[in-house]
């Protein structure tokens, strides 16, 4: 009697957890939501860049509150990160949510801050103090954004994954048929040596006597009911030579090879042996990913350069004035050379979302054509 009770007050305090989190994030958003709002109406009012020209009091004012908005929106950002986080903790895809905003933050914002701000000449401002809030605020987001990320690939590789995109409901055959516990499941081997193939059915199978595999031959013990029947008739095993028993397969001239192959598709022994397959798979492709990477780094990174050349110009178009010194040495370009850290982590970024993606192909083949 004492269980049920635990068990109503485990899940109505993990309910409580899951409000409290929800509104702990909401409210942090709404916090750096107006954290930026502020720094980005100092900045367009002109208040920021004209700082120098203010009296000593209003530029410590003006200062003080640039700096308090920076603080608000650093801890509203870290709070609201783990706050969803640990909300979506099981919601890997998350990861590229988070990678999103980093780059907003980290360069999106400061690109145009420091392109589209109202310049007043070569007087010091404080867009550095700006740009430098945006950037932390963004890195918070990276944090979170890569561990997400890499734990989605991970996720793709591993049966997790899998068991989502595995849903015994869209089955058509064997939907209801349990896994056997005495029975092998060899890496993409014939449907007779995976755990879903009945030994009071395989005894006598002509599948499994003629070693033959049922989706190459359009015929199996889920999908032709005569194939179950003469199997229970103790038909299957004529000759102890695979290749005689060939003859007694009941092939079904009746349907055409696409209609076959809809019926292994909609299979659970044939979908159990593309989970196999996609285990196979996406391990070699994340390695040859790497490794492409790992070739072409150097060229990647001029690559990468030469882009953010190219986005730095096309922004600079917006702009109303020339560039500052000061502007001038904040750019995206500039910002990326300086720091071999931030190069790498933005290839590294890259390379993770590319790995992402060419799965998510091979999930597309493997899970959707069942190719």
């Amino acid at each position: 009697m004492g269980r049920p009770g635990r068990s109503f007050r485990a899940r109505k305090t993990a309910e409580l957890l899951q409000d409290l989190l929800q509104l702990v994030g909401i409210v942090s958003a709404i916090g750096a939501m107006l954290a930026i709002a502020y720094l980005l109406w100092g900045v367009f009012s002109g208040m920021v860049t004209s700082w120098a020209t203010l009296s000593p009091a209003e530029r410590l004012r003006v200062e003080q509150n640039v700096h308090t908005a920076g603080r608000a929106l650093l801890i509203s950002t870290a709070t609201a990160a783990a706050s969803f986080t640990l909300l979506y903790i099981q919601q890997t895809t998350i990861g590229y949510v988070f990678l999103l905003l980093a780059a907003v933050l980290a360069l999106g914002v400061p690109l145009g801050v420091i392109h589209l701000a109202p310049q007043t000449g070569q007087e010091p401002t404080l867009l550095p103090v700006v740009v430098v809030a945006f950037q932390q605020a963004g890195l918070l987001c990276l944090v979170p954004g890569i561990i997400f990320a890499v734990l989605d690939v991970w996720m793709r590789v591993t049966s997790g994954y899998f068991r989502e995109m595995f849903n015994r409901s869209n089955l058509r055959y064997g939907a209801n048929v349990a896994r056997e516990s005495q029975t092998s499941n060899r890496l993409l081997g014939m449907c007779w040596q995976l755990p879903f193939c009945r030994p009071s059915i395989r005894k006598s199978c002509p599948i499994y006597h003629a070693r033959r595999a049922c989706w190459r031959e359009g015929v199996g013990c889920m999908c032709e009911e005569r194939v179950i029947l003469q199997a229970l008739e103790g038909k299957g095993a004529p000759s102890a030579d695979p290749r005689q028993n060939v003859r007694f397969i009941p092939y079904n001239r009746s349907l055409s090879k696409e209609e076959k192959q809809e019926r292994c598709r909609n299979c659970i022994i044939y979908n159990h042996r593309q989970q196999q397959k996609y285990q196979v798979i996406a391990p070699i492709v994340i390695v040859a990913a790497v490794a492409v990477v790992a070739n072409y780094a150097q060229q990647a990174q001029q690559l990468l350069f030469q882009v953010l050349h190219v986005v730095d110009n096309f922004v600079a178009r917006f702009a109303f004035l020339p560039s500052s010194g000061e502007v001038q040495y904040m750019k995206i370009e500039s910002l990326a050379r300086s720091s071999e850290f931030v190069t790498w982590m933005m290839i590294g970024i890259i390379a993770v979302i590319f790995v992402s993606y060419v799965l998510r192909i091979v999930e597309y083949f493997i899970f959707q054509l069942k190719v």
